[in-house]
Order: C-alpha cells, then sequence, then structure tokens
C-alpha cells in the first residue's frame, strides 16, 4: 500500500479530513538491507556532488564576468594602464588595442577619451511584461517571470531568450538573465537592446535601481525615470569583444545550469525505483556513465 493509500483509508472528519501524528508513524515502510542502502546513498551522494560543484562552477564564472565589467566599464584598469605606459593585465594585444591611453572630461567625470556619455535609453528599452493569472496558465515548461524571479511555468512564451527581465512592482529593480523563451508578467519590464545584451545585463546591476522607488504604497520602477540615467558609452568595438568573452560565459552558464537540472531529476527519478527494487545499482552506474 504506498502512503497516499494509507492516508485515504485512515484519515478522520469529513468537513476537514485530517490524520494524527501516531498514525503517521505507525505506517509501514519497505526497506532494502543497510549495505544497500548505503549503496544507494553513495550513488544519489555523487549526483548530489556534480550538481554541486556545477553550481559552485557558474558562481565562479558569474563573478568572473562581473569582474571583468567593473575593470572594463567602471575601473577603467585598460585605459589606466595603457596611461602609464603598461600593457593592460590578462589580455592579448588585440583587444588592448581597442582602449585609448588616455581620459577626458564629461558630465559623469574623467571617461575614456573618445567614448562619451549617453542617457540609458540609448542603450536599451524597457517593455512591458503582460498581465497573466496562475488560474489561466497551462501546463508547460515556459518560465513565467515576476519581479521575484520565476513564479510558475505556462505553455507559451511572450519573448524569444536570451533577454533581461528588470523587476518593476514589488521586488523593484530585480535584474535576472534568461536564456529561455520566458512569459514576463505585468510586474516586470523585459529588455530590447541596441548594444549586446551581456553589457546591459551588467550595466543594469550597477545603476541602482533599487532604490528608485517611485510609489510608497506599491513599490514601482518608472521607466522613464530610468531611461534619464546618464552612462558611460563605450566604443562599439570595445562592446563586440565583451561581449565576445561575456558571451561565452555565459554560454558556459546556461549549459551548466540545465547539466545541473538533469542531475536532480535524476536523482529524484532514481531513489524512489532504487528503494523498490525496480533498478538494480549496477544499471544505474551504467546510466550515471552515460550523464
Amino acid at each position: 500500500m504506498s502512503f497516499t493509500d494509507y492516508v485515504r483509508a485512515v484519515h478522520t472528519g469529513t468537513s476537514i479530513p485530517h490524520i494524527s501524528k501516531g498514525q503517521i508513524e505507525r505506517f509501514l515502510v519497505c526497506l532494502p538491507p543497510l549495505a544497500h542502502q548505503a549503496a544507494i546513498g553513495a550513488v544519489l551522494s555523487a549526483l548530489d556532488d556534480r550538481t554541486a560543484l556545477l553550481r559552485e562552477t557558474n558562481a565562479t564564472l558569474e563573478a568572473i564576468a562581473q569582474a571583468l565589467f567593473k575593470s572594463w566599464f567602471i575601473d577603467f584598469d585598460p585605459v589606466r594602464a595603457k596611461q602609464q605606459g603598461l600593457a593592460p593585465a590578462g589580455m592579448d594585444d588585440a583587444t588592448a588595442a581597442l582602449f585609448p591611453d588616455s581620459f577626458e572630461e564629461s558630465a559623469l567625470g574623467l571617461v575614456p577619451k573618445g567614448w562619451g556619455v549617453q542617457r540609458l535609453e540609448a542603450a536599451l528599452e524597457l517593455a512591458y511584461g503582460k498581465a497573466l493569472k496562475s488560474t489561466d496558465r497551462l501546463p508547460g515548461t515556459v518560465p513565467v517571470y515576476g519581479s521575484g524571479g520565476i513564479t510558475g511555468f505556462h505553455n507559451e512564451s511572450l519573448v524569444s531568450g536570451p533577454s533581461i527581465i528588470v523587476g518593476r512592482k514589488g521586488t523593484v529593480g530585480s535584474v535576472y538573465w534568461e536564456d529561455r523563451a520566458f512569459f514576463p508578467i505585468d510586474t516586470v519590464f523585459y529588455v530590447r537592446a541596441n548594444v549586446p545584451l551581456t553589457y546591459c545585463f551588467y550595466l543594469l546591476q550597477t545603476l541602482g535601481l533599487q532604490g528608485m522607488n517611485t510609489d510608497a504604497a506599491v513599490p514601482g520602477l518608472n521607466r522613464n525615470n530610468v531611461y534619464r540615467l546618464e552612462i558611460v558609452w563605450p566604443s562599439e568595438q570595445v562592446l563586440q569583444s565583451f561581449d565576445a568573452v561575456v558571451g561565452a560565459i555565459r554560454q558556459s552558464i546556461f549549459s551548466n545550469e540545465r547539466q545541473a537540472q538533469t542531475l536532480a531529476t535524476l536523482r529524484d527519478t532514481l531513489l524512489p525505483r532504487l528503494i523498490s527494487g525496480q533498478l538494480r545499482l549496477p544499471e544505474v552506474e551504467a546510466v550515471l556513465e552515460t550523464v
């Protein structure tokens, strides 16, 4: 008898069916021999370790991308190095040649010579999401984004990935990257970019959007206020070079996350079958060698 069948057989109450703690504790569970349990645990632990390693790798890759953005577009490290007659660290000659070797005054202070300053609206558009009640969502694999992140799934998308989601109502100024097609609801904006999307993603994280709430009762982000923000405007060549490097990083992050999700699903699928004896350990080990 499954636990669900057991609960249905022993629950009490008509208006609000319930079951007691004692009844739960008396449920008989079939367990494999202790040695077999240990072997199952070792297999599942190996899957957990591989999943954890993939997610740790992604955290490192994300930190590298953020550090590169800060170095190139906030601290201007390559320009400062060339100004001192030094070769920019960790950069080949072709990439280094894309950066100027001096600064000039701008509305934002000193910026690399030739880069200039523009309003954010020159770089991107914040498009409105669309209302989609939870009761209107149909079973599917398309992630639905609210300002707090993924709120569920649907069978249709509104936007083809990759793109960026920005919190508009609720969690103001939250920023998410999504590689897949997705459905942004009406509490968020999604980004249409005029420059590489990778640059927009890390730029938006530096603009203090979380502090731009325009409504005390229901936190909200006014996109016209965001559009008026002034940003340093790099050369097209530097933007493309950044996109080439960070685009590859983001592809690795996406690939690792998909593999981590596959391993987590595999773990949850294997556990009941191993315990019930539907699968034997040698069969599982053969499967894991192909993952």
